[in-house]
């Protein structure tokens, strides 16, 4: 079933904002919707479907480019793969 609407975006602050203002239901990171959840300001729907695909289950780091990557930057994306192997949690690592 084709979707048209007049509003699109990537942010998922964005998104939940629309959501909360009642523009229509929104596809949220956990991460990002929590606090909507916890107040009951918005319900979750589809609870037996999960999203498969591009951006499901990977995380990105970007740094500038350079020959010789920095060990703060090797430091910092071997914490985060530690923090992060069991998935995202509301609340940080």
């Amino acid at each position: 079933m084709p979707i048209a609407g007049s509003f699109a975006t990537n942010n998922s602050e964005a998104l939940r904002d629309a959501a909360l203002n009642h523009l229509g239901i929104a596809l949220l990171p956990d991460f990002s919707a929590q606090a909507a959840l916890a107040a009951g300001k918005v319900v979750q729907v589809l609870k037996d479907w999960t999203l498969k695909g591009a951006f499901a289950d990977e995380i990105y780091l970007i740094r500038p480019y350079s020959p010789h990557v920095p060990k703060s930057v090797t430091v910092l994306v071997g914490y985060l793969k530690e923090k992060l192997s069991d998935g995202f949690q509301f609340g940080g690592c």
